[in-house]
Parts: C-alpha cells; sequence; structure tokens
C-alpha cells in the first residue's frame, strides 16, 4: 500500500491502525513489555512543504559518545548532538563497524505531564500476526488490551563521506558499498544490525547516501548503522582515509534531511564561464510544484533566498559518487559552491511570481555540469540540516562571443546569452547597449500608436477582443526579443538554429586585430582577404546564408562578435503581435515554408528544449506550463522580415 504525504511517496511497511499497537516479545528487559508500531520508509524525503518553518525537536543528531557496556561486536554512541566550534560533528565509521544509537522513551515523549501524556495516549487492541514485510515470527491468537502512548519519530540518514577508490574510474565496482541502516523499538534487540536473526527489526534503505524512516514510537528507539565488512585484500581498493562519514537525526518534529525526486531547480541559458539558473515559483503552495511551502512575510522581504546552489563538474572525478541524494555530502563536497553564485530574486518568467536565480560563475567552457539546488533549515554552521533537490545538467557554450545578460530595465524579461566581445563591452555595458537600443525604439513606436483611437466605442475599435494595451505588451516584448537575439556557439550543429554573420570575424578591441573566435589566434592581413572572399565560416559553400547579418545590425557594427549562430523566435509569436495590433501599423509574418519563414522563425518543442525562442524561457519546463506560457504572454522574440529590414 502507498500513500501520497505532502506530495512525497511514501511506502507503508505496517497497516496504521487508529488505535492499536503490536506487541512483538513480551520477554524484554526487567520482564516488561515491548511494542511496534507504524513504520513508513520515505523514499523521497517528504515534508518539503513544512521544511524551515518550525524548530527541529532536538531529540537526535547522531555523536560520538562510546558506551562500551554492550557487545564487543557494537559500538554505542547516544544522542548528545556533540558540537566542536558551533558545528554539528557526523558520526566516522570503519570497514566492519556497526555502530548503535539509542534514543529513550524518555526523550522521545519529553516527560509530559499527565494532561499531555493523555492527549499522547490510545488504547490499542494487541493482536499477534504473520506480516511478511518483517523479519521474525509474531506467533497469533493472543488478544488483550492495554494503553500505550506514541509519538512519530522522523528518522533520517545521510553518509557524508566515504572511503575514496584508488583509481579514477566513477563506476560502481569502484565505489564503495552503501552504508547500512537498522532499526529496532524492541528491547529485546539493542543493536539492530545485519547479523541479528530471531529479533524484529526493520530495514532503513539507503540509497545514494540518503535514508528516511518514519516510525510511530511507543518507547524506546535503537538504530544501527553497519558498514559491510571486506577482506583485507579488498580494501586495497580504496585509500585508508576518510572512513565513512555520516549524520543520522531522530525528530519527533519533522525530517532533517530530505531528498526530492521533483524538478524545482530550471536552467536559463549558459555561456562560456557561467549559467543562469532559476528555481519554480515560490509562493504559499510551492510543494504542489516540488518546492517548498512560503509565507507572505518571507516573500516580502526581497532579501529572502531560502535556497542555495552546489555544482560539480562531470569531467572530474567527483568526490561524492554514490552520495547524490546526500545533501550532506554535496554540501561538504561539492566543487562549484554558494560563493560561486550571485544569487537575487525575479518575478521574470511563468507566471510573474517570485522566483530566486543563481549566476553560477567561474565554470569551463565547453563542460557539462550538474547543478544541485539545495535548502538549507536556516543559516547558523550548527545545524545541518536541509533538502537535496535531484540534479540538472548544464553544458558551457565553447566558442566564446555570447554573454548572459538579465534583469535589464527596459527589457526585463530578457535572461539569455546574446551576441557579445567581451573586448568591447564588459557585462554593464553590454546590458546597456542591448536596453538602450530597444527602449530608444520603443519610444518611436509609442509614436505610431498615439494615431490610433484607442478608447473608441465597440463599433469603432479596430477589434472586439484585443485593445492597444495588448498590442503594446506584444510589441514592446517583440521588439526587445528581435533588437537583442539568443545567442549560440558558431560551432553548434544543432539543427533547429540560424546561421548569422558566418562571414564575419571577431574583432580584439584590446589588440586591434582581427580573429576568427576569441579563443583563436590573431590574423594576419592576408588571412583576414582570404576569410572574406571565401564565404568565412561556410568557405564556397552557401553564399548567400553566409551573408545573412545579425537580426540587429547594430549587433556587427558596434559589438563585432564575429560569426553565431541564433535559437529563431517562435513563428506563433510573430502571429500574436499581428493579431493584437490594428492592420493600419502594417505589421505581417512571413509564410509556411519560405525562405524568410525558415530564416527567422522556428518551431516550439513539447518535450521542453529549446528549440525556438521567447522571452522567460527556462530549458525543459513541464509541456503544460509551457502552453501557458504560450497562450498567455507569447511576446518574445517574434518580428516579421519586413520589420528586421526596417531596423
Amino acid at each position: 500500500m502507498t500513500v501520497l504525504l505532502l506530495y512525497t511517496l511514501i511506502a507503508i511497511l505496517a497497516p496504521r491502525w487508529s488505535s492499536c499497537a503490536e506487541e512483538l516479545d513480551g520477554s524484554g528487559s526487567g520482564g516488561e513489555p515491548s511494542f511496534y508500531a507504524d513504520v513508513v520508509i520515505g523514499g523521497l524525503g517528504g515534508g518539503l512543504g513544512g521544511l524551515g518553518h518550525s524548530g527541529l525537536d532536538g531529540v537526535g543528531i547522531g555523536g560520538a559518545q562510546v558506551d562500551r557496556t554492550i557487545s564487543t561486536h557494537s559500538k554505542r554512541s547516544t544522542f548528545t548532538r556533540e558540537e566542536q566550534n558551533s558545528v554539528v560533528r557526523a558520526q566516522n565509521i570503519d570497514w566492519g563497524d556497526n555502530w548503535v544509537h539509542h534514543l529513550s522513551a524518555a526523550r522521545i515523549f519529553g516527560d509530559q505531564e499527565d494532561d499531555d501524556d493523555n492527549e499522547q495516549r490510545r488504547r490499542g487492541e494487541l493482536r499477534k500476526r504473520w506480516d511478511d514485510d518483517y523479519e521474525g515470527d509474531y506467533g497469533a491468537g493472543l488478544e488483550s488490551r492495554q494503553t500505550v502512548r506514541n509519538r512519530t519519530v522522523y528518522i533520517t540518514f545521510n553518509t557524508c563521506l566515504q572511503p575514496v577508490s584508488n583509481t579514477t574510474d566513477d563506476h560502481a565496482s569502484s565505489q564503495p558499498p552503501q552504508l547500512q541502516v537498522y532499526v529496532s523499538n524492541s528491547t529485546s534487540n539493542k543493536a539492530p544490525g545485519p547479523k541479528v536473526d530471531d529479533n524484529v527489526q526493520y530495514v532503513l534503505p539507503v540509497d545514494m547516501g540518503f535514508g528516511r524512516l518514519d516510525i510511530v514510537a511507543t518507547g524506546d528507539i535503537w538504530v544501527g548503522v553497519y558498514a559491510e565488512s571486506r577482506p583485507s585484500s579488498q580494501k586495497t581498493a580504496w585509500l585508508e582515509n576518510p572512513p565513512w562519514n555520516y549524520e543520522i537525526s531522530l525528530s519527533t518534529e519533522e525530517p532533517y534531511h530530505g531528498f526530492s525526486e521533483d524538478q524545482f531547480l530550471y536552467l536559463v541559458d549558459t555561456d562560456d564561464s557561467t549559467a543562469l539558473l532559476i528555481t519554480g515559483n515560490m509562493t504559499e503552495h510551492s510543494s504542489k510544484s516540488g518546492g517548498v511551502d512560503e509565507t507572505a512575510a518571507d516573500l516580502a522581504d526581497s532579501l529572502y533566498h531560502p535556497y542555495t546552489m552546489y555544482a560539480e563538474n562531470r569531467a572530474t572525478t567527483s568526490r561524492f559518487v554514490g552520495l547524490e541524494k546526500s545533501y550532506c555530502a554535496v554540501r561538504q563536497l561539492a566543487r562549484i559552491r554558494p560563493a560561486n553564485s550571485a544569487v537575487s530574486r525575479t518575478t521574470r518568467g511563468l507566471g510573474n511570481f517570485s522566483k530566486q536565480q543563481f549566476h553560477l560563475r567561474e565554470l569551463n567552457r565547453s563542460s557539462e555540469y550538474a547543478g544541485y539546488l539545495a535548502r538549507p533549515r536556516n543559516k547558523t554552521t550548527s545545524d545541518t540540516s536541509g533538502i537535496l533537490w535531484r540534479p540538472v545538467s548544464l553544458k558551457t557554450k565553447t566558442d566564446g562571443n555570447c554573454e548572459i545578460i538579465y534583469d535589464l530595465p527596459f527589457c526585463s524579461e530578457v535572461a539569455y546569452a546574446v551576441p557579445s566581445n567581451p573586448t568591447v563591452f564588459g557585462n554593464i555595458a553590454l546590458k546597456d547597449f542591448y536596453d538602450d537600443l530597444s527602449a530608444k525604439w520603443w519610444k518611436n513606436f509609442t509614436y505610431s500608436l498615439q494615431q490610433i483611437q484607442c478608447n473608441a466605442s465597440n463599433s469603432a475599435a479596430y477589434s472586439l477582443v484585443r485593445n492597444c494595451d495588448d498590442c503594446s505588451a506584444a510589441y514592446k516584448n517583440w521588439l526587445c526579443a528581435v533588437t537583442i537575439p539568443r545567442c549560440m556557439d558558431h560551432s553548434s550543429n544543432l539543427p533547429y538554429l540560424a546561421e548569422r554573420s558566418s562571414n564575419k570575424l571577431f574583432w580584439n578591441n584590446t589588440d586591434s586585430a582581427w580573429q576568427q573566435h576569441p579563443f583563436m589566434p590573431k590574423l594576419a592581413q592576408d588571412e583576414i582577404d582570404e576569410w572574406t572572399s571565401s564565404g568565412g565560416w561556410l568557405k564556397n559553400g552557401n553564399q548567400s546564408m553566409s551573408r545573412v547579418p545579425s537580426r540587429n545590425t547594430k549587433i556587427d557594427e558596434i559589438v563585432k562578435p564575429g560569426a553565431y549562430k541564433e535559437v529563431r523566435p517562435c513563428k506563433d509569436l510573430c502571429w500574436t503581435l499581428v493579431q493584437s495590433c490594428p492592420s493600419q501599423l502594417g505589421f505581417t509574418c512571413p509564410r509556411d515554408f519560405t525562405w524568410g519563414k525558415e530564416m527567422s522563425y522556428g518551431e516550439r518543442d513539447d518535450a521542453g528544449d529549446i528549440t525556438c525562442s521567447y522571452l522567460g524561457a527556462v530549458y525543459f519546463l513541464s509541456a503544460a506550463s509551457r502552453h501557458v506560457v504560450g497562450v498567455w504572454w507569447l511576446g518574445v522574440l517574434a518580428g516579421s522580415l519586413a520589420l528586421w529590414a526596417s531596423m
């Protein structure tokens, strides 16, 4: 049986009863009966909707206090929340070790007064039965009644470090085994672990360094963490240090660690050294789309940045291979850290709701990265709790003449890489160049629109379904798009890209020299002459294609980025412009299957790839969400050839 808990898949290992618990063993210490109650294994780290808005009931951060009174096969740790320099210390474990953590009933129930006890107590019918989901024989036939108190305890586990392979191979054969976690709430099994055969215990599955189990406790809880034993000959495949290191938490308030398979981080675009990413909408109902629910008070604070981000170059040997679901591992081991990002809030994009954006810097060109969205519970170093989301893939560009700009004053919905030249413009000056041109041409358009009777009666209006406000919005979005084209590497072979300035060279303003691209050698005069006469990058191929300039000719005249390719505007955006404005303005769109249409407009991709450009676009947003965008605010890269030429 499965249930959906706060949009998180939870597998129920025992049936839930409103007023019963089940006797496991009546022969515990001192003849006291022992009970188990409902146990839930959470594969995704539920409770995302509430994390960060209520404090952790600190009943369990695994420390390193050893109790030598138990079997020599195990080491015991009580939950002391050890700290060193205000930082919680995680637990080390070596090959063959079995650490046992104990949480007492007194700490679970907090020595509640009678009134509180009454709220926690329920009368349960005690039955014995066989359940294939658990180890052990529960017997049959006994029924009795007894009053018990219970409370849900959230057990979460993160592997923070693991033995490092002697090789650079990232394959599973070179990775150490996952740690194993066992849970007991029976006094007959105070050292749960892999060698326990005749007592009831639960296995907490650990997947890529993360595990979670929710248990309704009626008494003490014991958790065993085991590192698989290997012969000395096999251990040589890994370095001696570090050993494994883990965090384990038992909380009566909410899960301490979390992992979500949902996507809540989206790639906007990359250039050769940076990437722009954005979260989903941050609202009071964000959990419905994979995020965490916010409060109105937090959203009102412009400096509220609850999310953070990490990244790892896929070409390097990751230090947390096999631990990609562990918040603790990614937080400590990722090479690209929060300090590498410029973080801000924006309402750009779908729905114009608040979002958090990350401008990730200091990346290598032509490299693939995995980007991890994370959300710490709070910013204090002594609190290591948080949620991790599944990674987003991104790849930086190669040629060096496309650069990301965003948060423009006038064209506020623009956020992507544009044709650039770092020897002519810095990032701020480049942003101003494009935005100022758009604002200048927008002013001219407003003069034309003033000639239209926008406030005419229905009988005299140019449309019964559109008005001048619709026309203004569509034109502004179109204007920003055609003035500020979305840039891709000229070296890219993606079929939906359009050639731009293929016979142009990159102007190195610093050295007063021409280059094919910023990372290529400077050219001598005879090489320049040969280049321009042969058609540039296209050589003696399609001469007409090689002469197609930038959509905005001032790019070639002032920026001088050289050859690049453009993500063409989506063709339906041109239709929206024509449909929204009066015919007197003369807007037209090229017909399908014509050269003009193929050079100017692209087609949308249902899978979420950006095969044509529109403002607010992000990679691999759900098809349903992108359809809403297409219907409601289609204002983006749009325009006809006639409008293109008029610039």
